[in-house]
């Protein structure tokens, strides 16, 4: 019945009768009919924190809440008896591997890009650029994508179809989250010495980093046998307590329970950094040694804490580093600048592509 109808009132009674009469009949119908249970709120016990399969394979985790180190199962397509390949020393499996892609090759540089899951379109940028087969036999660099475990069916065939294609991705079972960074660069370390101990040097980078190779080939053979790491290093900085604080973001406080000391000792940019096998080798060591959770400040605990009483030699490349571009100089493309933080969502679509094309002029590359 509609506001404004002409239906006589005996004719609106006998409507309004008619519909609750309907109704009623609807809803014991409804509360009698059995009801399908719902995937999403089945509790699943093989995923649970407690009994997941790679929850028993570190202790040193155990009783930890989720939120501190998310290791559980995600995918209910992957049946507990599908084998993973292993890291001896390192507890998470490999969903994902290319054990062979280093094999038999002459490289000196892996470039292990950490990228989401669901960041295809990085990841292709990243192929046709440095990640070619062209450039990567030019400069002996491999590349491989690190990436962590997905809760979506539809991610995760998405994922294995790419790599089915590419060849170059690496998942591991850990959830991909922002607490689980640290974890994901140690995983890509490990990576680095089990399947490309035949490369010197390790660049980890996030899959929005541009980085001009030719310059920083030029920056890593001279100093080969002299240092230890190359990055743009920060002096020791004011652990961030309240979001209050003046430069304090929210996803970047951290509480007494999580690191005591008031600041952090000097560590590197973490979008781009890059180590000698031998210091890689020592920070593994002393991460074995740990009893807890690693901080989750990547680059805080990855390339501050971990190699800090280790002497390592630093070289500080903050001068040839770029955090947040405004414009496009040519300091971007001929050699200046060895590493830039994400040009595409700092300056817009295609400014990856363009200074690309002018680091392949520069360099008279065809």
């Amino acid at each position: 019945m509609f506001v404004g109808s002409r239906s006589s009132p005996k004719r609106v009674v006998a409507a309004v009768t008619v519909t609750l009469v309907m109704g009623a009949a609807f809803s014991l119908i409804t509360v009698l009919l059995p009801r399908p249970h719902s995937p999403f709120h089945t509790p699943s016990h093989r995923h649970s924190p407690v009994n997941s399969p790679s929850h028993h394979r570190n202790p040193r985790h155990a009783n930890l809440p989720l939120d501190m180190i998310e290791r559980n199962k995600v995918d209910e397509n992957i049946p507990e008896s599908v084998e993973m390949d292993r890291i001896p020393g390192w507890p998470y499996g490999l969903r994902i591997n290319e054990p062979n892609i280093c094999r038999n090759q002459d490289v000196y540089l892996l470039n292990a890009v950490t990228s989401n899951p669901t960041g295809v379109y990085h990841r292709e940028m990243v192929r046709k650029m440095w990640g070619s087969d062209n450039i990567a036999r030019r400069l002996k660099i491999k590349t491989v994508f690190i990436v962590g475990a997905v809760p979506s069916a539809v991610t995760q065939k998405h994922l294995q179809e790419e790599s089915n294609k590419y060849g170059d991705i690496v998942q591991f079972d850990f959830l991909e989250t922002r607490k689980n960074l640290t974890i994901k660069s140690l995983a890509a370390l490990h990576w680095f010495r089990a399947f490309c101990s035949n490369a010197t040097w390790v660049l980890k980078c996030d899959v929005d980093a541009y980085i001009n190779f030719w310059a920083l080939l030029d920056v890593l053979r001279p100093v080969e046998e002299t240092k230890d790491a190359v990055c743009a290093r920060s002096m020791t900085r004011s652990v961030c307590r309240e979001a209050t604080q003046h430069g304090c973001l929210p996803h970047y406080v951290v509480g007494p329970d999580e690191y005591a000391p008031h600041v952090f000792p000097p560590y590197c940019s973490g979008y781009a950094y890059v180590l000698h096998r031998r210091l890689v080798d020592r920070m593994l060591e002393g991460d074995r040694k740990r009893t807890g959770p690693p901080l989750w400040l990547e680059d805080v605990y990855v390339t501050g804490l971990l190699p800090k009483d280790l002497d390592a030699r630093w070289l500080d490349v903050r001068r040839r580093s770029q955090v947040v571009p405004v414009s496009i100089r040519q300091e971007f493309h001929n050699g200046s600048m060895l590493f830039i933080h994400d040009l595409e969502g700092q300056i817009g679509q295609g400014a990856t592509n363009y200074v690309w094309m002018e680091t392949l002029r520069h360099y008279n590359v065809t």
